[in-house]
């Protein structure tokens, strides 16, 4: 049996869901949103970097004054050592002998001038009772008695001069030496200053170090707040637009324009499939099953044998169908007048009215 010319126009589509696409164009019109050239920068208004705390700016000045401590008692040091290491000239002695020395050695020198004195007397005093007085031996022994006074007065008084000079040399060296001492504790004193000095600077600054480390962290956690919030729509945007992306693939679906004859009585029939195998002369169960007749076709399930079932309607009828798509089950289709049909007996699928 002839049914006239055949389908000679087939259009094939790839569609989204309708909440599928729904999203998407609610992911796309963020994504223009937050990338809109026009869009002004936002610059950060807080602080970035911590300024000195209370303690390192006395670190600072502390340091600038410690820098310059040491110079008295440094100077002091050299003073000191200086004078010890000079050597001792005799204006430096005469500076250390007593200045009673003189008056000392003059009276010890009167002593011994009045003692002389008197034991010229006692010569005289003989030399009358003998009558030689004025006589040549009394002037020898009165020469005599003179000249040993004045050895003994010149004795004594360099006696005298050296014990003062050993004195004062002794009281200049000691003096010297507690010059170069003290010399060296200033010496000292100023090391341990720039130690001291430089250990509590040290401390100082440590603390405050610690509290602009925390004001510092303060302000990287504000700043990173700040960028969070200025990326937050693309995130919102990315995670949205991978979400859309794991989704499953567009539908196909197909969309026939059949032309006179044929394909108009079989839009028709509405039921297309049912009556044509018997007035073809086929053995039943054979139905029109090719994809070309058919509209609305979704996936419903899967046979034992793992052939794919969908529902359907035949192109200009609303009544709803269960069965196979004969392009998929070639072995079990036969072609009739351009379209193709499946015996469904070589088949675990029922083909069957849903309403």
């Amino acid at each position: 049996m002839c049914f006239g010319s055949k389908v000679v126009d087939t259009t094939t589509k790839q569609e989204l869901p309708q909440w599928l696409e729904d999203e998407a164009k609610r992911i796309t019109q963020m994504s223009a949103g937050v990338t809109d050239m026009n869009a002004q920068y936002v610059p950060y208004g807080g602080e970035r970097l911590a300024p000195l705390t209370t303690e390192q700016q006395l670190a600072r000045q502390g340091a600038v004054q410690q820098s310059q401590a040491y110079r008295p008692d440094l100077q002091t040091s050299r003073a000191y050592t200086s004078m010890g290491a000079a050597p001792i000239s005799a204006e430096n002695i005469s500076q250390y002998q007593n200045p009673y020395n003189q008056a000392v050695m003059q009276t010890t020198l009167d002593e011994l001038e009045r003692r002389q004195q008197i034991a010229d007397q006692g010569l005289s005093d003989q030399a009358v009772k003998s009558g030689a007085y004025g006589g040549a031996r009394f002037g020898v022994q009165q020469a005599e008695s003179q000249r040993n006074l004045r050895d003994i007065q010149a004795k004594t008084a360099a006696d005298l001069q050296s014990r003062s000079y050993q004195q004062a040399l002794a009281a200049a060296q000691a003096d010297k030496s507690r010059q170069g001492a003290a010399g060296q504790q200033y010496g000292n004193i100023a090391g341990q200053e720039m130690q001291l000095g430089g250990a509590g600077l040290s401390a100082l600054y440590q603390a405050g170090q610690l509290g602009q480390t925390q004001g510092q962290a303060g302000r990287d956690i504000a700043y990173e707040d700040f960028q969070r919030q200025q990326q937050f729509p693309y995130a919102q945007t990315q995670y949205a637009a991978g979400i859309l992306g794991g989704m499953p693939s567009p539908m196909t679906t197909y969309q026939q324009q059949p032309t006179q004859g044929t394909g108009s009585r079989l839009l028709g029939l509405g039921i297309a499939g049912l009556g044509a195998a018997g007035q073809a002369g086929m053995s039943m169960p054979s139905f029109f099953s090719d994809v070309k007749l058919k509209d609305n076709i979704k996936l419903v399930g899967k046979s034992p044998s793992d052939i794919n079932i969908y529902s359907f309607n035949y192109k200009g009828s609303k009544d709803k169908y269960e069965g196979v798509l004969a392009q998929e089950v070639l072995w079990a289709s036969t072609e009739h007048d351009g379209y193709l049909m499946v015996d469904y007996s070589k088949l675990d699928v029922d083909f069957r009215r849903l309403n």
